[in-house]
């Protein structure tokens, strides 16, 4: 009796660790800003360059890590000496 109750309990907080990473997964990358058309208001068409300006730096931004280093810099990266 102990095992079935164990086993939905299991299966219930799989399903429930699988909705929320399937649910995060969407908000990964920014959404593009739409574009309001040709014929909008001033005031719509700023916040939309505005907005469009965030988005690029948002997905243009450099990104530092693991293969970023000084050595890569200074010429041979399999050179033990460095520089």
């Amino acid at each position: 009796m102990v095992a079935p109750c164990r086993r939905w309990a299991s299966l219930f907080s799989l399903t429930c660790c699988v909705a929320l990473l399937l649910g995060h997964l969407g908000s990964a990358a920014p959404t593009h800003p739409k574009y309001p058309g040709d014929d909008a208001p001033v005031e719509d068409l700023v916040q939309f360059y505005n907005e469009l300006q965030q988005y690029l730096n948002m997905v243009t931004r450099p990104r530092y890590g693991k293969r970023s280093s000084s050595r890569m810099l200074c010429g041979d990266p399999y050179d033990p000496s460095g520089c």
